[in-house]
């Protein structure tokens, strides 16, 4: 019997990242993450009240921040833990002395037997259930106080989290023809991104439908590589379902998968497609995918577009304005998806995010150098290439129709921030990787140290940041 092998490179980057998790997720004090105190809440309802509240969907009051909207348990906490005086507040601290937890411990103690089970309901409970049902698990198994079950979570978040780095480092395997330093790198970046790290160790749905989304990647690469069998393909079509049923962004992967499915299925049947047709087929899907999830009225078109083109471009003469505030590519791909952290109180100086700006267009040159260097490979894997990039191009395209519908309704609130690009960090793993091979010999290796190196100080002066805004 062959006996299963890991490679050393990949252990060695899950030992880094479950490193990373426990700290982010301990050093963060609780309900301090993006709408965590929602998340919680919907947790405890599925568990101590036996309630899924997404069957009942607009029967709920939902008041964010309302001390009603919860259980008087994570009420109490956030009044008398000192939680919700230090969500946004960057001047207070944490109640963390043995006479905080006291007075905390004794105002729990008075809590009568619903104490977990009351609240009229929070926003979060209009998400669809399988990441709260999947966190119940290890909230039922902690059993113990408040804190004991919130951290339970968190924690079982960074296995998640190791499952998207072990995802990344498989499917840079298929691209990469199992090629050990590519598949590292492409780990690494990913094991090393500072806001995938911040937002997973939360209590969160992201921290599923991002593994979901990498799982979904993999399992499109695999297809595509080796032909539509039937397990591959039902596993993917089960991966697209789960990151629907988790949250409603996870609907940005029903087109590419089906596109994969339709690549592979042709390729079996002997019609080798040019990558133009590829590519046609990517551009159909991404128009009839457009068009079922926008279900923008004739008058609306011309909004979406112009507010599409002004994202990522200066406007036309002549072009529309843009709704909403001004807000594009810079805010989500730089600031928000590199240097912010926990619920935005947290940025990285704006010298530092300039010089990520400038290390991220050479770095797009380098990756133009390398598809031109390596045309020959990418040909022979050409399905594969296309499918990726219309994965990317689909999810970002679902991302705006989401954004733009929200805007219509409210203008003040972009929506689409840096943390909605997670479930593609796996893209952006494979693209550093890619990039580096635009290198010849001594100065790739020099040059994959470097940027290795440079994550590895961007983690933790995320980190650091991060520990004195709440110790210092």
């Amino acid at each position: 019997m062959r006996r299963l092998r890991v490679p050393i490179p990949l252990l060695a980057v899950l030992a880094v990242v479950i490193v990373e998790g426990l700290a982010w997720s301990i050093a963060v004090p609780a309900l301090q993450g993006p709408d965590e105190g929602d998340h919680f809440a919907y947790v405890q309802r599925i568990v101590d009240a036996d309630d899924i509240p997404w069957l009942r969907g607009s029967d709920l009051g939902y008041l964010r921040g309302n001390p009603l909207g919860v259980s008087e348990e994570q009420s109490t906490a956030w009044v008398w833990a000192g939680l919700e005086p230090l969500r946004g507040n960057r001047a207070a601290r944490p109640l963390w002395t043995p006479s905080d937890e006291r007075i905390w411990r004794e105002a729990d103690a008075e809590l009568g037997p619903d104490a977990r089970s009351s609240g009229i309901g929070v926003p979060a409970m209009r998400n669809p259930p399988l990441y709260y049902l999947v966190a119940a698990g290890p909230y039922a198994a902690a059993g113990g106080d408040f804190f004991d079950r919130l951290f339970a979570v968190r924690a079982w978040n960074i296995v998640l989290l190791a499952a998207t780095v072990l995802l990344t480092w498989l499917l840079a395997g298929e691209l990469f023809a199992r090629r050990r330093a590519a598949q590292t790198v492409a780990a690494s970046v990913v094991a090393l991104q500072p806001v995938l790290l911040d937002t997973m160790t939360r209590v969160t749905p992201d921290g599923l439908l991002v593994p979901l989304s990498a799982a979904a990647l993999y399992l499109m690469a695999v297809i595509v590589r080796r032909g539509p069998a039937l397990w591959p393909t039902l596993a993917l079509l089960a991966t697209v379902l789960a990151a629907a049923f988790t949250h409603g962004r996870g609907l940005g992967l029903v087109a590419p998968a089906l596109l994969a499915i339709a690549v592979a299925s042709a390729r079996q049947r002997g019609i080798r497609l040019p990558p133009a047709a590829v590519a046609g087929v990517g551009l159909l899907a991404l128009a009839a995918f457009t068009a079922f999830a926008a279900r923008l009225r004739l008058g609306e078109v011309a909004d979406f577009l112009a507010y599409v083109w002004r994202f990522y471009l200066p406007g036309l003469p002549g072009m529309p304005e843009s709704i909403g505030s001004p807000w594009g590519v810079e805010q989500v791909y730089l600031d928000r998806f590199f240097g912010t952290f926990v619920q935005f109180e947290v940025h990285f100086p704006q010298d530092l995010l300039g010089a990520l700006r400038v290390a991220l267009l050479g770095g797009l040159v380098l990756l133009a150098v390398a598809a031109w260097r390596h045309r020959r490979l990418l040909a022979a894997r050409r399905e594969l290439v296309l499918v990726l990039i219309a994965a990317f191009l689909l999810q970002i395209l679902a991302l705006h129709v989401g954004a733009f519908r929200s805007l219509v309704v409210n203008p003040a609130d972009p929506v689409f921030t840096g943390r909605y690009l997670l479930p593609l960090v796996p893209l952006f793993g494979l693209g550093v990787a890619a990039a580096l091979t635009a290198l010849p010999g001594r100065v790739r290796t020099g040059a994959t140290g470097a940027v290795l190196a440079t994550g590895a100080l961007l983690q933790l002066s995320a980190f650091g940041l991060v520990v004195s805004r709440f110790y210092a």
